[in-house]
C-alpha cells in the first residue's frame, strides 16, 4: 500500500514539474515576443525621430518665418559642448577660439539658447579671437539671463580694456567684485589698477586673494611684496602689468566702443 502510494506521489510530482515547465516556457516565449514588440516600437520611433532631424536639417540655412523647430535641451549635449569649447579657449590662441565660437554658438542654437554658460564661454572664445565688440555684445547676453554672473561681467572689463577704454574696464571690474568679492578674473586686473592709483589698501587685498588662489603666480607675488611696502611706482608695476596713463582711468572713451555708430 505504501508503494502504491509512493508511486502516485511520484506520478503527482512529475506532472506538476511538467506544468510548471510548460507555464515557464510559455512565459518565456510570451517576454520574449514582448520584448520583440517593444524593439520594434523603439525602432519605430527612432526611425520617425531620425527622419524628422534628417528634414529639420535639410533645410539648415533657409529663412523660416512661421515654422518653429524645438531645441533638444540635453544635459549632457550641453555639458560635452561646454567641456569641448573651454577647452578650446584655454588653449589661448586666435585658431582654436575661432572654433569655439562655433561650438559655442552652435549649443545656442541647437542645444539651449537661454544657456548663460554659454554665452559665457562665447564671450571668452570671441575675446581670444580678437572679437572684443561682439565679446562684450555676448556677454551681455549672458547677463540678461544670469546678472549675478562675476565671470561674465569681468569679462565685459578684459572687452573694454582690449578696447582701449581703461575707465569702462575699471568700472566693469568693480561691478563683478561687487557681485562675487572673491573674483580672480576681475582682481587680477584690480589689484594692479589699485596699486597704481594709490590705493594701497584696496590693492593688498586682491593679491592677497590672487596669491591665495595661485601662490606660484610670480608677479602676484610680486605685487602683493609691492603692496605690502607701499610700492605704487607706476614705471616698477608697468613692468609686470603694463598701464595707460592713469588719467585714462576716470575719463572713459568720448564714444562707447562697443556701440555701434
Amino acid at each position: 500500500m505504501a508503494k502504491k502510494i509512493s508511486v502516485a506521489l511520484s506520478v503527482l510530482i512529475s506532472f506538476a514539474l511538467a506544468g510548471a515547465l510548460v507555464l515557464n516556457y510559455r512565459h518565456a516565449r510570451e517576454t520574449d515576443q514582448q520584448l520583440a514588440d517593444l524593439r520594434q516600437k523603439v525602432g519605430e520611433i527612432a526611425t520617425g525621430a531620425d527622419a524628422r532631424g534628417h528634414a529639420a536639417s535639410s533645410t539648415a540655412g533657409v529663412a523660416q518665418t512661421s515654422t518653429f523647430q524645438p531645441r533638444t535641451r540635453s544635459t549632457g549635449d550641453l555639458d560635452q559642448t561646454l567641456r569641448a569649447g573651454w577647452a578650446l579657449v584655454n588653449r589661448r590662441n586666435r585658431a582654436d577660439a575661432a572654433q569655439a565660437v562655433q561650438l559655442f554658438e552652435k549649443g545656442l542654437n541647437d542645444i539651449d539658447p537661454q544657456s548663460a554658460e554659454l554665452y559665457n564661454g562665447l564671450g571668452r572664445a570671441l575675446l581670444i579671437a580678437d572679437r572684443p565688440v561682439d565679446a562684450i555684445a555676448a556677454w551681455r547676453k549672458g547677463l540678461a539671463i544670469a546678472p549675478m554672473c562675476a565671470d561674465m561681467q569681468s569679462g565685459v572689463g578684459w572687452a573694454y580694456w582690449r578696447l582701449n577704454d581703461p575707465a569702462r574696464a575699471r568700472n566693469a571690474w568693480e561691478k563683478a567684485l561687487g557681485i562675487n568679492p572673491h573674483s580672480i578674473d576681475a582682481w587680477s586686473a584690480v589689484a594692479w589698477v589699485d596699486l597704481a592709483l594709490g590705493n594701497v589698501n584696496e590693492s593688498k587685498a586682491g593679491f592677497q586673494e590672487l596669491v591665495a588662489f595661485d601662490p606660484k603666480r610670480r608677479s602676484w607675488v610680486l605685487g602683493l611684496a609691492m603692496a605690502q611696502g607701499g610700492n605704487h611706482a607706476t614705471r616698477d608695476i608697468s613692468e609686470l602689468f603694463p598701464l595707460p596713463p592713469l588719467e585714462a582711468f576716470d575719463r572713459p572713451l568720448a564714444h562707447d566702443p562697443a556701440v555701434a555708430n
